[in-house]
């Protein structure tokens, strides 16, 4: 391999280490290689091969009991390797018995020393002249049944199973599939298995060594299959040293005559280091733009909690009290700029859907005025139309009293249209009630979000508002209600339409002779559905008129003042104010992140070329 592609692969393959030092594993998905496989396929000696080192554990049965996320650093110097594990990170092993035997003993402090199997990880870092520049998770092996007096569970398979698909599912991590040689793969669960994570084969890697299957024709993956020999299980009771095993491996593929054939670039672990280095820097460089982008908006996202969260509870009273006037000042500004309709950044994730599906704030309400009467407003609507001929004669009769006959009473105009006015009330009532709904309802959405750090004290801020919306609803409705008496208790209109056709109202009948009572009942009837027409024209202009300014306007006008003066007349507020601790491990949580992601900017800045991809 070149140089420079073996100076920019360890280049990309460090950044995203440097990623991973920051912690951003916690939060982001980071390229990786985890390697799955049936108990005793082989894996542990095929991560030996490729570190060039004799350090994990062997033995009968299940012998990786936890994952090890094995992080591999190339050095230039010829030094002596060394490692180091997170959870010691304070002593630097050169010996790697002594490695063999911490990963033992941190296996046996979290599994216990039965064999059980947990998917709480190992870390460990390995500086080495002879191993490749790689991250590799080694996973436990596949196990179908559960060893005897043992503590693994009688559903091992499916807890083995679930813990590589847990690792080997996300879309960034490559699987290495390790199948041993006297198996048919068509018969390999960690192959089918691999398949289904990954059906078009795009990130898998398959290791074998049977000369049938190494060129990729009958059970294929787009990376293709390398053909690895492992050490035996007598050179490993012998105690050959892996560098020694790797010769071994080179002159066996180089002289087996079954192998011939095969190209030498898919033999050995040379061959699969380069493969493994080859796919893991392209599969960063594809990866690195959309990790950046996650980066860039979770942080924004921690942004915008902690802003959220706000700053930690102060002790001093007076500093609590500011606390508490600046979060209703807040709730009182969220409040007016929902009702006006103003924008607001913190609410402008919602998608075009959601916007086209229900207006919000003052457009609502305007919807609702809107609505109001709306079926009444209509041309062809008739409000007499309830009426049959015989009810408007029957009025006229009711009323007439001793006057003269063929003139209409005005008491009769009252009993036909008294009734419809007073009909108008409870429409009015309900779209009252509506709005009032709706604005509560929006009051403690905005509550809840401002004051989501205290919930102690949200309920009785939230009473608190509550009735300063009912104070105003109550105000509302009984102007609403007078308006309406007034229209049905004094009839009376200067509009121009209804005076210069009022003599229309006499005249505008039939040519031919027709009994006098009809005409009588046509004029009762073409009085009452005009005036009616101009009382619902002035009500569904003076009713929204009404609603908004004693309900909605004075409502937002009020609340903020009237908090206040409650807030100075109660000490309780102030006694109840509390973060629960939910709240703190929140805070802590989120800053954590944050400066994780933080330091991971930094990262990114140190190459800027590297980090658009261009190594």
């Amino acid at each position: 391999m070149k140089s420079g592609l073996w100076d920019n692969m360890r280049k990309m393959v460090t950044l995203i280490d440097d990623l991973r030092d920051c912690g951003v594993q916690d939060y982001i998905k980071l390229p990786r290689i985890c390697v799955v496989g049936m108990q005793s396929a082989g894996k542990s000696s095929l991560l030996e091969n490729i570190c060039g080192l004799d350090f994990l554990p062997r033995g009968d049965g299940v012998v990786t009991r936890r994952p090890l996320k094995l992080r591999l650093v190339h050095i230039q110097e010829r030094l002596q390797p060394w490692a180091i594990f997170k959870e010691v990170p304070e002593k630097k092993f050169t010996d790697f018995t002594k490695v063999r035997e911490e990963i033992d003993r941190l296996t046996d402090a979290k599994a216990g020393q039965k064999k059980n199997i947990l998917p709480d990880p190992i870390e460990l870092t390995i500086w080495s002249p002879d191993c490749p520049d790689l991250t590799i998770i080694d996973l436990p092996g596949i196990t179908l049944i559960p060893l005897r007096d043992s503590d693994q569970p009688d559903n091992i398979e499916e807890i083995t199973l679930n813990m590589c698909k847990r690792y080997c599912e996300d879309e960034r991590t490559i699987i290495l599939c390790v199948m041993p040689a006297s198996q048919d793969i068509t018969t390999q669960r960690s192959l089918k298995l691999a398949r289904q994570l990954d059906p078009d084969g795009m990130r898998t890697i398959g290791v074998q060594m049977h000369p049938k299957f190494l060129l990729n024709e009958e059970v294929k993956l787009r990376l293709g299959y390398i053909g690895v020999k492992n050490r035996s299980q007598q050179d490993i009771i012998n105690k050959v040293p892996v560098q020694k095993a790797l010769r071994q491996e080179e002159d066996y593929f180089a002289n087996d005559p079954r192998y011939a054939g095969i190209p030498q670039d898919i033999l050995g672990t040379r061959a699969l280091t380069e493969k493994l280095t080859t796919v893991l820097y392209q599969h960063i460089r594809k990866c690195l733009p959309d990790i950046i982008k996650e980066i860039d908006t979770k942080a924004d996202e921690c942004e915008d909690k902690l802003k959220l969260l706000g700053t930690e509870l102060p002790r001093d009273q007076k500093d609590k009290v500011q606390l508490v006037f600046n979060l209703l000042q807040d709730y009182t500004d969220g409040f007016k700029n929902t009702m006006d309709g103003k924008y607001d950044k913190n609410e402008a994730t919602i998608t075009d859907e959601e916007k086209k599906i229900e207006l919000t704030g003052g457009a609502k309400i305007k919807q609702m005025f809107n609505e109001l009467y709306q079926e009444y407003a209509d041309e062809k609507y008739h409000v007499t139309d309830c009426y049959l001929d015989k009810d408007i004669e029957l009025a006229d009769q009711l009323h007439q009293g001793d006057s003269i006959p063929g003139f209409p009473s005005f008491d009769s105009f009252l009993y036909l249209i008294v009734p419809q006015v007073q009909a108008l009330i409870r429409p009015a009532q309900d779209v009252l009630d509506q709005i009032f709904q709706y604005m509560d309802e929006i009051s403690q959405q905005i509550l809840r979000k401002v004051f989501t750090r205290f919930p102690s004290v949200l309920d009785e801020i939230s009473e608190m508002s509550r009735k300063v919306i009912e104070s105003q609803r109550a105000k509302a409705e009984q102007v609403v209600i007078n308006q309406i008496d007034a229209e049905m208790n004094y009839i009376y209109t200067n509009d121009e339409e209804y005076l210069t056709t009022k003599a229309d109202l006499v005249f505008k009948q039939n040519t031919k002779t027709v009994d006098p009572k009809k005409i009588l009942v046509r004029e009762l009837r073409n009085r009452v559905d005009l005036y009616y027409k101009i009382l619902i024209r002035n009500l569904r202009d003076s009713i929204p008129k009404y609603i908004g300014y004693y309900l909605v306007k004075q409502t937002l006008d009020k609340m903020q003042l009237v908090l206040y003066d409650q807030m100075n007349k109660s000490d309780n507020v102030f006694q109840m104010l509390e973060e629960p601790v939910y709240i703190l491990q929140e805070r802590q949580q989120q800053q954590k992140t944050l400066k994780a992601l933080k330091q991971a900017k930094k990262v990114l800045k140190q190459d800027p070329d590297l980090s658009k991809g261009r190594g």
